[in-house]
C-alpha cells in the first residue's frame, strides 16, 4: 500500500513547531493542533491524511475503492457506493448507513469520489486482524485500520493500524504497518462470519 505521509522532513516539523512555541501568548486551539502535531512529526511520528488517500488511490477495474478504513474493533466494512460516485463506509450490516451513526464508525465520501456507475452498490469487506504484539492493550475503539480491500470475503494482507488526531477532521498517525501471515490469513478465513 502506497499511502503519501503529511510531511516527511523532521527539521522542518521541529522549526514549525518552535515557531508556534515562540509565539504562545495569545494562542488559540488551531495553533495548539499545529503545533501539537509538528511536535509528533519531529519526533519521528508518520503522519497522513487516510480517507484523502482512501479517494486518491482510486477504484479497481470494476469501479470498487482500492483502500478501506474501519474502527479496529470491527470484523467487516460495509460500503455503500452511490450512483454519483459518493460513498459511505461504516459496519451496519443490517441497514443502509443511519446518519446517526458513530463518526468513529462512518466515513463519508462526497460525490464523485469514486467516480460514477449505473447503479448503488453495497459491498463488504473483511478487517485485517491486528497481531497482539501490535494491539493496543485497551481503548482499541479508539484506533482504525486502513488497509487495500479485496471487497469479496478474502483476507487482506498489508493493512496500518492508525489512531485519528483530533476529534474530526482527516489527519491520522500510523502506529504500525504488518503483513498478515499465511497462518493468520488461513484462521481468520475459518472465522469469517456466513452469510
Amino acid at each position: 500500500m502506497n499511502v503519501e505521509p503529511l510531511m516527511q522532513d523532521r527539521e522542518q516539523a521541529l522549526a514549525l513547531w518552535k515557531k508556534y512555541q515562540a509565539h504562545k501568548l495569545g494562542s488559540t486551539e488551531i495553533d495548539h493542533e499545529i503545533a501539537r502535531i509538528a511536535k509528533m512529526v519531529a519526533a519521528g511520528k508518520v503522519m497522513i491524511k487516510a480517507l484523502d488517500a482512501i479517494v486518491k488511490a482510486g477504484v479497481d477495474d470494476t469501479g470498487r475503492p482500492k483502500l478501506a478504513i474501519a474502527r479496529a474493533d470491527q470484523k467487516r466494512c460495509i460500503l455503500d457506493l452511490q450512483t454519483d460516485g459518493s460513498a459511505i463506509m461504516h459496519n451496519q450490516a443490517s441497514t443502509w448507513a443511519r446518519p446517526n451513526t458513530a463518526a468513529s464508525r462512518r466515513f463519508d465520501f462526497p460525490a464523485g469520489s469514486f467516480g460514477t456507475s449505473t447503479r448503488q452498490r453495497r459491498l463488504e469487506g473483511i478487517v485485517p486482524h491486528i497481531p497482539p504484539d501490535i494491539r493496543p492493550k485497551r481503548g482499541i475503539q479508539n484506533y482504525h485500520v486502513l488497509w487495500e480491500v479485496l471487497w469479496r470475503r478474502e483476507i487482506p494482507v498489508d493493512p496500518m493500524l492508525l489512531r485519528r488526531v483530533g476529534t474530526s477532521g482527516d489527519l491520522w498517525i500510523v502506529l504500525h504497518v504488518w503483513d498478515l501471515t499465511d497462518i493468520e490469513r488461513a484462521v481468520l478465513a475459518g472465522h469469517m462470519p456466513k452469510q
